[in-house]
């Protein structure tokens, strides 16, 4: 099973598709950048804070006076202790004072505000900053996610620098809001992408509705109405499309007019000198002599043919026309039997084997003409008799009514069958001495089953014989309103 794509969905699909696929890429790129900048900034917010305080702390520690002696500070336990009691830090970071063995911090029980848990001495991240040969950098662990830290080795006037401070910012509740506000940046883009959907799906929709009533009218147009024609509305590419394909449809109705007004004048003005020509023979002396008796046949003969050409192309012209046939409730039954009836004033090889009961609309006389066409073929085509039935076959909505007439004759083969109800086919005259038609009347049996929204059908098996005939559309839901 093919899968559907974009190349092979419809038009309107398409551009939903593509319309959609460019909103979703735009969301998506703003998304991306955004998560990206914002999380940059919380980088910048923590490296930026570790740095301010320690940069303050080195003022301190340089320039720094232990508020109880007056004099620089002696300890680096109580520079610390001095120092941290004056810090109020940020509810995510972390300032302690790092001796051997020993943690100084801030007394966050004092505070306000969601501050980190005290730092323990034996945490990862103390003894990550503790072995790390550099001043600054970044660890994660699972407890308290990424972390910023920095620090220094500090020194008093007494030389002592046994101790280092340390800052450490914690960036996970920064992180947290970020992910909060690209949830909510995403439900936002989603619905966006919703509503582009809808409205995308709305502009296609216009956009090819020209295109659709293009197509319609497109379908209305056949060989009996030529004179449907796509309305234009608007300046634009749509509306010269529509402009063009009103002017193709003009020149093919003009040239269609033109040609079957030529079959038409032709076959009326050929009509006139055969004729003649044939009353003229008929005139001649009424004791020809032999050789001239041949050639008064010769041209009767010759003239009987080209006057049933004539007809047979007129026919075919009324036929194109669209005023080919006139609907009628027809009893079946009746019909069937009097195509017997004048087929036996042809012949007597004639012989009726079953006739349907019902009531079909179809033009009686249409239907006549095709299978008496179809039984003078059978009598030129084969020898024996020629039987004559017709029947129903299906239910409800797809029934139809079937009236064939069968041969004994030589068969057609399966690749000659397709080609036999083309205009100017003859059948092979191998099998016959009787001279055929000018290949016209399959045609004209054609047309009459396609007229009816039927069709014409051959059944043939070589060596046994032929089964030429007509199929016609009778749903019973028409046949009961018929009988009503």
């Amino acid at each position: 099973m093919a899968k559907s794509t974009p190349r092979n969905a419809s038009l309107r699909w398409r551009i939903v598709f593509w319309m959609t696929a460019v909103v979703f890429l735009t969301l998506a790129s703003v998304v991306i950048i955004t998560r990206s900048v914002l999380l940059s900034e919380v980088t910048n917010t923590a490296n930026s804070a570790v740095e301010q305080e320690i940069e303050e702390f080195r003022r301190f520690a340089s320039d720094g006076i232990d508020p109880t002696t007056a004099q620089p500070f002696e300890s680096g336990h109580r520079l610390m202790e001095v120092y941290l009691s004056r810090q109020i830090p940020d509810e995510n970071e972390a300032i302690i004072g790092i001796f051997p063995g020993e943690i100084i911090q801030v007394d966050y029980s004092q505070l306000h505000g969601a501050h980190p848990a005290p730092l323990e001495h034996t945490e990862p991240l103390i003894t990550e900053i503790r072995q790390s040969a550099i001043n600054s950098g970044v660890f994660s662990d699972a407890e308290r996610g990424a972390a910023h830290w920095g620090k220094v080795a500090f020194a008093t006037s007494t030389g002592e620098a046994d101790g280092e401070f340390v800052v450490s910012f914690f960036a996970h509740n920064l992180k947290e809001q970020v992910n909060r506000q690209i949830q909510v940046l995403v439900l936002i883009g989603s619905g966006g992408l919703a509503a582009s959907i809808l409205i995308a799906w709305l502009i296609a929709g216009q956009v090819i509705a020209p295109i659709r009533k293009l197509s319609s009218v497109s379908a209305k147009i056949n060989n009996s109405d030529l004179t449907q024609r796509v309305p234009v509305q608007g300046q634009d590419e749509i509306a010269q499309l529509a402009r063009t394909f009103n002017a193709m449809l003009d020149r093919i109705e003009a040239a269609y007019n033109d040609q079957r007004q030529f079959v038409d004048d032709a076959g009326h003005e050929l009509r006139t000198p055969i004729t003649v020509v044939r009353g003229q023979l008929e005139l001649l002396s009424s004791t020809p002599s032999e050789e001239q008796e041949r050639s008064i046949t010769l041209a009767t003969t010759e003239l009987d043919r080209m006057s049933r050409m004539v007809n047979d192309l007129l026919t075919l012209a009324v036929a194109d026309s669209g005023e080919f046939i006139h609907l009628a409730p027809t009893d079946v039954t009746d019909l069937t039997i009097d195509i017997e009836d004048k087929a036996r004033t042809i012949s007597d090889r004639i012989l009726l084997i079953d006739a349907a009961e019902g009531q079909v609309s179809l033009d009686e006389q249409r239907i006549t003409e095709a299978i008496l066409e179809l039984f003078g073929n059978a009598l030129r085509y084969s020898e024996g008799m020629v039987e004559l039935c017709s029947d129903f076959r299906g239910a409800g909505a797809d029934r139809v009514f079937r009236i064939w007439v069968r041969d004994k004759g030589k068969g057609i083969e399966l690749e000659d069958q397709e080609a036999l109800f083309g205009r100017f086919t003859r059948g092979s005259q191998k099998h016959t001495s009787r001279p055929g038609g000018a290949g016209l009347g399959l045609s004209i049996v054609k047309a009459i089953g396609d007229a009816h929204g039927g069709r014409a059908f051959v059944d043939s098996t070589p060596g046994l014989g032929s089964i030429f005939g007509l199929e016609i559309p009778a749903p019973e839901e028409l046949q009961e309103d018929i009988h009503e």
